[in-house]
């Protein structure tokens, strides 16, 4: 720490220290498994101008912009093509480091986006990773003091929650008090939303989903999600509690009851036809 002019000296993170960002970005994506015939567009494609809110957002919350961007790359689709352009000037301006894979509209895009995680991962070589899909910001700064401690302790992943951190148990997560930090909660979910992980832990669960890439969302998520969490869920059947979780050390940032750190951009239009879809699917009204 480096006291100047008296002030007090501002604190310098281990963890903030050696954490690069991976960003996931598309342009288009098949989504036919769920019932959506036509190809979705990323808002704002085939310009930069969401990733600009995204970057500045970062600098602001949390101070970090050291990025590497991975692009599932459709190379059939021309707005693919014309963002790629765009991706390489916005990565020329922002230092960032852009990492292409190329796919097709014709493939399913829980394989296509798996194989852009994959990827962007094995460009990782710093100790942590603050792993952040293109259409999240943070709502309040991130306390890096918290981070190192909770890393300190043994933690691995520390997501970053799109709701309040509330008790619950269901089949689906379990939140509860983390017990020794009042900062963070104990929970035994993954998921694709925002998170900050050991490198190598984040790159263990990737490689699961390598193991049996998702060809549908399910219950379980979708991309990587879907068979990480099928993993996660039958060790938590099979395993006991402390086996579990010395395997999965998966925490929320903030202490019970924490509001929202993060959100998406809003309701997007190929995320409100497939939530229709699902709805009318719900009362029956559509197979």
């Amino acid at each position: 720490m480096i006291a100047t002019d008296g002030l007090m000296p501002e604190y310098q993170s281990a963890v903030k220290a050696n954490t690069r960002l991976l960003i996931i970005t598309h342009a288009s994506k098949n989504v036919s498994e769920q019932g959506i015939k036509d190809p979705l567009l990323y808002p704002g494609a085939p310009h930069t101008h969401l990733l600009d809110q995204v970057f500045d957002n970062l600098q602001q919350r949390i101070d970090l912009v050291d990025a590497v961007i991975a692009f599932d790359h459709k190379i059939d689709c021309p707005i693919s093509s014309l963002y790629l352009d765009n991706l390489r000037l916005f990565c020329g301006r922002r230092g960032a480091q852009l990492v292409v894979s190329p796919s097709s509209l014709l493939m399913s895009n829980q394989q296509t986006a798996t194989a852009a995680f994959a990827r962007g991962i094995d460009a990782i070589e710093s100790e942590y990773v603050l792993f952040f899909e293109h259409d999240h910001l943070f709502l309040r700064e991130l306390n890096w003091q918290v981070v190192d401690r909770a890393f300190n302790a043994g933690v691995k992943m520390l997501r970053f929650n799109e709701g309040a951190n509330s008790s619950r148990m269901d089949w689906r997560e379990t939140v509860q008090p983390a017990g020794f930090m009042e900062e963070i909660c104990e929970t035994n979910y993954y998921c694709n939303k925002p998170f900050l992980a050991r490198t190598t832990f984040c790159r263990q669960l990737f490689e699961l989903a390598e193991q049996q890439v998702p060809t549908w969302n399910g219950l379980f998520g979708g991309f990587v999600e879907g068979p990480v969490m099928r993993q996660i869920m039958a060790d938590e059947f099979n395993l006991s509690r402390e086996q579990f979780r010395q395997r999965y050390p998966i925490y929320l940032y903030g202490p019970m009851g924490a509001p929202p750190m993060i959100e998406h951009f809003g309701i997007f239009p190929g995320r409100r036809a497939r939530w229709t879809k699902r709805f009318k699917q719900f009362l029956r009204l559509e197979g």
